[in-house]
């Protein structure tokens, strides 16, 4: 689907719904950029700096003027516990990919959103921010006995009687340049009488809980951007070990369908519970958690994807997966 426009307070950026990401190919001119900041590793002619949680460190350009690259990811939002009713898996935090970024030699700050914890329902994710112009919203926590709660992506619904709504992607609350593009989907609607809605992941919508089967919603579709190489899995860096080519996927919604096992995240996004028994299904992505017989996935630490949603009182959903800043420059 295409690019959407959004009236004159959001004129400055698009704001793209599902797709694919590309693989970042631009020209620089000179001078070309000298920098230090976060985990670096070098490919080809860049070099790139990775910021994950828990790091303080800012993006310092040294010298020459010129563009970079950059990737802005937010936290995950929670997946929400259950009883009475499945609790929706969390949302994604936002996305936002930018090519041919201008720079100038100085101190650019980094802020790196945290997951958001399982609950009741469900905390969103914190934003994650490059300076004061690139700031992606964290993703909408997942709720029990009411609607998922907006955010970069949407929190899925509640399953229960009546069904609850999916919470919905937020645009306004995501800020970057003309050039930028941010990716986020809404959350999926919570079943009657059963099935948490999955949340919304980068590439597309949570899935509604089917309510009659007792099964809930699958996690929204992550996306792949190849700004650094590792697109078919882990590369290994300078400690610590950082997964590339991401993928940021909603949580699972919680499931109630006897020794079945459980429901998806996105990839990126954790496993929705199951009771009783079985396992909840895991992502496709290896950073996902995979949902247990007691408790929702986590979203993938530095993936941005939502936490599994659970089926049942006595468990708890996953905590959502903390947000990324990659910045790439050629040198």
């Amino acid at each position: 689907m295409g690019v959407k426009s959004l009236g004159n307070s959001l004129a400055s950026f698009r704001y793209r719904f599902g797709g694919t990401g590309k693989r970042a190919s631009s020209s620089r001119p000179e001078p070309r950029v000298s920098a230090t900041g976060g985990t670096t590793t070098t490919f080809d002619s860049y070099k790139a700096h990775i910021f994950e949680a828990g790091t303080s460190d800012n993006f310092v350009v040294t010298s020459g003027s010129g563009t970079i690259d950059l990737l802005v990811v937010g936290g995950g939002g929670g997946g929400a516990s259950g009883g009475p009713g499945q609790g929706g898996g969390g949302g994604a935090g936002a996305v936002i990919y930018e090519l041919g970024y201008p720079v100038t030699p100085g101190t650019y700050p980094i802020t790196i959103g945290t997951g958001g914890a399982a609950g009741t329902p469900a905390s969103r994710g914190g934003t994650t921010s490059f300076s004061t112009t690139h700031q992606a919203y964290g993703g909408g926590g997942g709720n029990r006995g009411g609607a998922g709660s907006d955010g970069g992506s949407g929190g899925g619904g509640g399953g229960g009687t009546p069904s609850f709504g999916g919470g919905n992607a937020v645009p306004g609350s995501s800020t970057a340049p003309g050039n930028a593009t941010i990716y986020g989907n809404n959350g999926g609607t919570g079943g009657n009488p059963f099935g948490g809605g999955g949340g919304g992941g980068a590439g597309g919508a949570g899935g509604d809980g089917p309510g009659a089967t007792d099964t809930g919603g699958p996690g929204g579709d992550g996306i792949r951007i190849d700004i650094v190489p590792g697109s078919t899995g882990p590369v290994t860096l300078p400690a610590p070990e950082i997964p590339l080519g991401y993928y940021w996927g909603g949580g699972g919604g919680g499931d109630d369908g006897g020794s079945r096992p459980g429901v998806p995240g996105g990839i990126g996004g954790g496993g929705g519970s199951e009771d009783p028994g079985g396992a909840g299904g895991g992502s496709a992505w290896t950073t996902g958690g995979t949902g247990s017989d007691s408790t929702g996935g986590p979203g993938g630490a530095g993936t941005g994807g939502g936490g599994g949603g659970a089926s049942s009182s006595s468990e708890v959903g996953g905590d959502g997966g903390s947000g990324i800043i990659i910045i790439r420059y050629l040198v």
